[in-house]
C-alpha cells in the first residue's frame, strides 16, 4: 500500500476561459506598451519644447542686446524729446493695427500727417481772419524768408539729437557766426568768399571741440554744450564790443540773402537744399542708419561694430557748420548783426526739432517733420502778430510746441507699456 501511487488529478479549465485570459493579457500588454510609448513620446516632446524654449529665450536675449541695434541700424532708429525717450511709433501702431486694421491705419495716418493738417488749418484760418494782409503773396515770401534761418538752426540741432545728444551751443554759435561774418565783411572789408569760408571753418572747429569733450572726456552733452555756448557768446561780445555791426558790402554779397529764385527768397532756397542733403544723408545712407542706431542705444551700437563716438563727433561738426551757414545768410539778409541774436534763436530751433518728431516719422527726429514744424510755428506767430498780438506770443508758441512734443512722447510710451 505504501508504494501505491495515487493517480494525478488534472483540473482543466474550459478552453473558452483560457482564450479569454490570453486575450485579456494581450490587451493589457498592448495597453502597457502603448502607455510606455506615449509617456516616452510625451517626454520627448517636452524635451524638444524645453530645448526650443531655451533656444528662443537665448535668441531673444542676444537680439535684445546686439541684434536689435543691427536691425535699428538698417532703418529703425529711435528719437525723443530728450535723446532716447521718444521711440518709434511703429510698435504702438502695430498693436492698434492688429486689434483693428482700419482704425490702426487711420490713427497712423493722422499721426504721420498731423503737422501738415495743422499748417493747412492755420493758413486757412488766418487767411479768413485777415485776408487783406495774411492771404497775399508778399506775406508768403515774408514768412519763407523769416523762417528760413530758424529752419536751418532747427536742422542743425536735430542732427545731434538723432545721435542721442543735445547741442545747446547752437544758438550762440549762430550769433557768433553772424557777428564774425559782419565784422570781417562789413567792418574789415574782407573778401566775402574768404570771410564765409573762415566763418564756416570756425563753426566746424567749435563742433570738433564739442565732440571731443563729449566723446573723449565722456562729459554730458547738455551741460558741456551749454558751457561752450557761453564761451562762444563771450567771444562774440568781444568781437563786436557788444554793439550792432553794420556797414557796406558788395551788392552781390547782399543779394545772396535778398534775391529771389522763381519768386522764392534765396534763404528759403538754401534751406530747401540743406534739407534735401540731410534727408538723403539720414534716410538713404549707412551713416544715417547708424546715427539712428547710436541714438537708440549707443552701447549696443558700439557692440555691433558701429564707431559711435566718431559718429557723434561728426554730428556736432555738422551742427557747427550749419550754424555758421545760418549766421552768414542772416548777415546777407539783414546787412548787419546783433549781439543778442543768439539768445532768442535756441528755443525756436529746439521747438521745431522736437515738434517735428511727432509727424512724418512719428517718434523719431526727421528732416521733413522738422521743416514743417518750423513753418507751423512761424505761421501761427506771424498770423497772430499781424492781428496785433504782443511779442510774447512767440514764446507761447515755442513753449507750446515743446509741451506737445513731450505729451506725445509720454502718451506713446504709456500705450506701448499697456500693449
Amino acid at each position: 500500500m505504501a508504494g501505491r501511487r495515487h493517480p494525478r488529478s488534472h483540473h482543466r479549465r474550459p478552453r473558452g476561459a483560457e482564450a479569454l485570459d490570453r486575450a485579456a493579457a494581450s490587451v493589457h500588454g498592448s495597453q502597457h506598451r502603448r502607455g510606455a510609448e506615449g509617456h516616452a513620446e510625451e517626454r520627448l516632446e517636452h524635451g524638444v519644447l524645453v530645448q526650443a524654449g531655451v533656444r528662443e529665450a537665448l535668441e531673444r536675449k542676444v537680439s535684445g542686446n546686439v541684434g536689435a541695434t543691427q536691425v535699428a541700424a538698417e532703418d529703425t532708429g529711435r528719437a525723443s524729446v530728450t535723446p532716447g525717450e521718444i521711440e518709434p511709433a511703429a510698435a504702438s501702431e502695430g498693436v492698434v493695427t492688429v486689434a483693428n486694421p482700419s482704425g490702426g491705419r487711420v490713427v497712423g495716418a493722422l499721426s504721420k500727417f498731423s503737422l501738415i493738417v495743422v499748417l493747412a488749418v492755420l493758413w486757412v484760418a488766418f487767411s479768413l481772419w485777415n485776408p487783406s494782409v495774411f492771404a497775399t503773396w508778399g506775406n508768403v515770401q515774408a514768412i519763407l524768408l523769416q523762417q528760413a534761418t530758424v529752419g536751418l538752426l532747427a536742422l542743425a540741432v536735430m542732427v545731434p539729437l538723432v545721435a542721442g545728444h543735445y547741442d545747446l551751443s547752437a544758438g550762440f554759435q549762430f550769433g557768433m557766426a553772424q557777428s564774425l561774418c559782419a565784422v570781417l565783411v562789413l567792418k574789415e572789408g574782407w573778401n566775402p568768399v574768404v570771410s564765409i569760408a573762415a566763418v564756416l571753418a570756425v563753426g566746424a572747429l567749435i563742433g570738433v571741440i564739442n565732440g571731443q569733450l563729449i566723446t573723449r572726456l565722456e562729459l554730458p552733452s547738455f551741460t558741456t554744450t551749454l558751457g561752450t555756448g557761453l564761451v562762444v557768446l563771450g567771444i562774440s561780445e568781444l568781437l563786436t564790443s557788444n554793439q550792432v555791426i553794420s556797414g557796406t558790402a558788395a551788392t552781390w554779397f547782399l543779394d545772396l540773402g535778398r534775391g529771389k529764385v522763381l519768386g522764392l527768397p534765396l534763404p528759403f532756397v538754401y534751406l530747401a537744399v540743406v534739407a534735401v542733403v540731410l534727408f538723403v544723408l539720414l534716410e538713404l545712407t549707412v551713416w544715417g542708419r547708424r546715427a539712428y542706431a547710436v541714438g537708440a542705444n549707443p552701447v549696443a551700437a558700439q557692440l555691433s561694430g558701429i564707431a559711435a563716438d566718431r559718429l557723434v563727433r561728426q554730428s556736432f561738426v555738422t551742427t557747427g557748420v550749419l550754424c555758421a551757414l545760418a549766421g552768414c545768410i542772416s548777415v546777407t539778409s539783414l546787412g548787419g548783426s546783433s549781439p543778442v541774436v543768439g539768445f532768442g534763436s535756441l528755443l525756436p530751433a529746439f521747438a521745431g526739432a522736437f515738434l517735428g518728431a511727432t509727424s512724418i516719422r512719428p517718434g523719431r527726429y526727421n528732416v521733413v517733420g522738422t521743416v514743417i514744424a518750423v513753418f507751423v510755428i512761424g505761421v501761427g506767430i506771424i498770423g497772430l502778430q499781424q492781428k496785433g498780438a504782443q511779442i510774447y506770443v512767440q514764446d507761447l508758441f515755442n513753449g507750446g510746441a515743446l509741451l506737445v512734443a513731450v505729451i506725445f512722447a509720454t502718451l506713446a510710451r504709456r500705450r506701448r507699456a499697456k500693449a
